[in-house]
């Protein structure tokens, strides 16, 4: 039997040690092929013969799809997976997986951080005293952050940790998830509420919902006008779940105080992308997931998905489910 070839379409670390152990140690027979792929037509040549993919950004539309004609298992390198047609493995008895534990504790840590710069004004007071003045920084008093409220967008398992982290400095915590039982809300301490009630009184909206049709562009200009004027935006998820122009429009114009992002709707941004010019946004290269700790469980995972397929076992963390009963066989 010929060896496993398993290719990885893009990653955006050069070596493969990780993944090689985690293969050597399977016993598996395999071959790995490391792309460095930008687009679904860049992948199309080498999909024939690819008995696994492991994806982080590259495109894997309904084309490349059908071009795998051996492949039983898709792996992406992360949680989110809208940059895989799900719909279309199905269809070919492919199971999509993703690494649903991964990085929580940065990204759910991420996200305070960004709370406690929005509110200290630790970005205005920094280039405050990098310009030569000591005192009397700008952006006034700043309130006290325990009383506040802090709306969650998506209380998932990263939603779920910010709202326990959240709780340590005295916020109160309210979350629109319309696919988690009130219960569950409720016993996280969290108010579960509309999205219209949650965009009306919180002082910070943080997203972390995943990015779908039916929440691309949820927050639009409609939305952000239902915010406070003193409130602030943070986005944990992907940039399409906001339409960017709008938060330009509503930073612009004081619609909003201010907002913290890690994720833009172009990655990477142009140079001219009007949002990085502006002085109430703090943005960080969509690195919330980063940490040493996290690079390698990610790493890990995404290969033991592969390595439980293509020994027969039963798939993980599988996130086209309609895919079950109808697995692509040897």
């Amino acid at each position: 039997m010929p060896p496993f070839r398993i290719v990885i379409t893009d990653f955006s670390l050069p070596l493969t040690e990780i993944e090689t152990a985690e293969l050597e140690a399977s016993g598996l027979r395999y071959e790995l092929v490391q792309l460095n792929a930008k687009t679904a037509e860049e992948l199309l040549p080498h999909m024939a013969e690819a008995d696994a993919l492991l994806v982080q950004w590259t495109p894997v539309t309904r084309p490349v799809i059908e071009a795998l004609t051996k492949c039983r298992v898709i792996s992406r390198y992360g949680i989110g997976v809208d940059m895989i047609d799900l719909e279309a493995a199905a269809d070919h008895g492919i199971p999509v997986c993703n690494v649903p534990d991964y990085c929580i504790d940065e990204v759910s840590t991420h996200t305070l951080a960004f709370v406690l710069a929005l509110d200290r004004h630790l970005l205005a007071h920094h280039q405050h005293v990098q310009g030569g003045p000591w005192g009397g920084a700008p952006g006034g008093a700043p309130l006290r952050l325990a009383g506040q409220t802090l709306g969650l967008v998506g209380l998932g398992r990263i939603g779920q940790a910010v709202a326990r982290k959240a709780a340590g400095l005295g916020l109160k915590v309210m979350a629109f998830d319309p696919y988690l039982p009130a219960d569950r809300a409720a016993a996280l301490g969290v108010e579960g509420v509309s999205l219209a009630d949650l965009l009306r009184r919180a002082d910070y909206v943080s997203i972390h919902c995943p990015l779908t049709a039916e929440t691309r562009h949820l927050i639009g200009a409609a939305e952000l006008a239902q915010m406070k004027p003193s409130a602030y935006l943070i986005n944990m998820a992907r940039g399409p779940v906001v339409d960017q122009p709008a938060l330009v429009a509503a930073l612009t114009n004081g619609t909003l105080a201010g907002a913290a992002v890690d994720v833009l709707e172009k990655e990477p941004p142009a140079a001219d992308e009007p949002l990085l010019r502006l002085p109430n946004l703090l943005v960080t290269p969509h690195t919330s997931s980063w940490s040493a700790e996290s690079l390698v469980q990610l790493r890990q995972g995404v290969v033991q998905n592969v390595i439980r397929v293509l020994k027969g076992e039963p798939p993980r963390a599988v996130v086209n489910p309609r895919v079950l009963g109808n697995l692509r066989q040897k």
